[in-house]
């Protein structure tokens, strides 16, 4: 008889986690800059329900096969959990996400958190998120840094995170009064693994290199930003988002063109404040900063969002 037989749904656990979106700080979060991310609606579930003595691990996901293409992402937050001193009963895990993949949301983060949380139900959120991180670099071999991670386990919803990546800490700030987000799919979903991710975080450590550049430049357009979002001014802010934009594609050089292309349309919008490609690059997201109640056809309207949720 199969151990899930045994198991006691009981006992189960629940935890959710939500994408996000960067207004700015793009590829600095690697470089242990500050960057101004939020939660947004859509998020993943996961529950976990210990098995019997003896039971090994099981993973499933609604539209998906239980393949290392995913998998690894859950099985290296066990490993990390184990690393941190914390080691469930192995038992099923069961994914249910709202969350688009391979669009630059943060995805993977938001999978790891909802099966950290529902894994261990006493362990503080931001240590929740280094956990999580471990796990993708250790164990999934993608190099990224702690901010999908923390604005995962982390985010209060109405407001932006300024997350120190150096050491880990944030404050909150208001979105402003006058400030809606629309986000748009490029339809070129892709994962980091296959793009030049990790050749491109070597290119920004180094110096007079066009990605260090970028790096230099995306810091000062944070501190901007966050001045924009103390004093409530929405075009301002959008107006970085732009350059921001301008910036991924010359110097960090993770563009696209479809994604250009449609920043260009909504920059002749006059509802829109400003718009870029969002995420780490090479496909995705288009996001555009607009005023209340801009029409904007072929988008969907983001909504800040709280951090993980422990359901048990």
């Amino acid at each position: 008889m199969s151990g899930e037989a045994f198991a006691d749904e009981s006992l189960a656990r629940v935890a959710s986690a939500p994408g996000r979106i960067n207004l700015l700080g793009e590829h600095v979060d690697h470089q242990g800059g500050t960057v101004l991310p939020l939660a947004i609606q859509w998020r993943t579930t996961a529950t976990y329900t210990p098995g019997a003595p003896g039971d090994r691990w099981t993973f499933v996901s609604e539209g998906h096969d239980d393949d290392e293409s995913w998998t690894a992402y859950a099985r290296g937050v066990v490993a990390s959990l184990a690393q941190a001193g914390v080691e469930p009963a192995p038992g099923r895990v069961e994914i249910k996400s709202a969350l688009p993949e391979a669009r630059g949301l943060s995805s993977s983060a938001a999978l790891e958190v909802a099966i950290a949380g529902a894994l261990d139900s006493t362990m503080a959120p931001m240590q929740l998120a280094e956990v999580c991180r471990r796990a993708e670099h250790e164990h999934v071999g993608v190099p990224c840094g702690l901010m999908d991670q923390a604005v995962a386990a982390c985010a209060i919803g109405g407001h932006v995170m300024a997350l120190d990546c150096s050491d880990a800490t944030f404050y909150l700030l208001a979105m402003p009064d006058e400030l809606e987000l629309h986000l748009f799919d490029l339809g070129l979903p892709r994962r980091l693994g296959d793009t030049p991710y990790a050749e491109r975080q070597a290119e920004a450590r180094t110096p007079g290199t066009a990605a260090h550049r970028h790096v230099v430049e995306e810091r000062a357009r944070v501190e901007q930003g966050i001045a924009c979002l103390d004093n409530n001014d929405a075009r301002g802010l959008g107006e970085l988002v732009s350059e921001c934009h301008a910036s991924l594609r010359d110097l960090y050089r993770c563009s696209l063109p479809a994604a250009d292309a449609l920043v260009d349309q909504l920059l002749d919008v006059r509802a829109v404040y400003g718009a870029r490609l969002i995420g780490a690059g090479w496909g995705g997201c288009v996001l555009a900063l607009t005023e209340p109640g801009a029409e904007l056809q072929g988008s969907q309207r983001v909504v800040a969002d709280d951090g993980l949720i422990r359901l048990e």
